[in-house]
């Protein structure tokens, strides 16, 4: 059993990986002052089992992949873990471990989680063209063509979107993003301030993400969508996006992490 852990620069995800079974995983804030028996409780939690994963119900060392991506300290996971898991090994996974062609000026400079997604969608669909889509705090646009990293184009995400309207006008209120299982997408036009926001967001970003797929020169290209809000926003590309050339995995950063870790 492996354990893949993606630290973000708001949450945490954590997720175990058993031979044979689905990835699950959990989502939890990151900590401003960890502590550490609260916070190991609900990494450790095994939800399918109903079990915290301790020695005593796992007691083979398990591997923790980490990519600490944003800037809560891995280290202080690693002594929390150790504390009820003392013969756990720990591997951080930087750029240099992701077997991912890098075309674009700055290598060094990507963000290892678009790395991460575009690798584990390699992983799945090999030599295709595609455009890898993280739908996170920033919406990440990426091309990934013959195993190879393109570069693509950073969007604000749906909530540091929401969050400029009250900055533009006082007349413009905050309006809260539904919960990424919602498959209702908003209606346009919209007939008041809230539902008009909603649509702007919405359909903003189904439209930016449309026009970047559009330029892709190739036959039928894949669009692959992740990240916490792309739930939210499948049900919109699917109306634009023919479903074969669709595909939705909510958590290819994690599954990125995972395959780098058994290479």
């Amino acid at each position: 059993m492996n354990i893949a852990v993606d630290i973000g620069n708001t949450r945490l995800k954590r997720g175990i990986f058993s031979p044979g079974e689905n990835c699950e995983v959990a989502s939890l804030p990151i900590p401003t002052k960890i502590d550490a028996e609260s916070f190991l409780r609900r990494l450790l939690w095994w939800e399918s089992a109903g079990k915290m994963l301790t020695t005593d119900i796992h007691p083979e060392p398990m591997t923790w992949r980490i990519a600490p991506i944003g800037s809560f300290s891995w280290n202080m996971l690693k002594v929390a873990v150790l504390d009820a898991r003392p013969h756990d090994q720990f591997n951080i996974i930087t750029r240099q471990h992701i077997p991912l062609e890098v075309d674009v000026d700055f290598p060094e400079k990507v963000g290892i989680d678009r790395l991460l997604a575009a690798f584990a969608a390699t992983e799945k669909y090999g030599d295709s063209s595609m455009l890898v889509v993280d739908a996170g705090p920033a919406v990440t646009v990426d091309v990934v063509r013959d195993r190879t990293f393109c570069g693509g184009a950073i969007l604000p995400g749906l909530a540091a979107l929401s969050a400029t309207y009250p900055k533009i006008s006082t007349n413009l209120p905050l309006v809260p993003i539904p919960d990424s299982s919602s498959t209702t997408s908003p209606i346009y036009p919209g007939k008041n301030t809230n539902d008009a926001i909603r649509s702007g967001l919405y359909w903003g970003t189904i439209g930016a993400i449309r026009q970047f797929y559009g330029t892709l020169q190739e036959s039928n290209p894949l669009l692959i969508l992740t990240g916490g809000d792309a739930e939210y926003l499948l049900p919109g590309l699917a109306n634009e996006i023919a479903a074969p050339q669709l595909h939705y995995h909510p958590h290819l950063v994690l599954e990125g992490i995972h395959g780098c870790g058994v290479r």
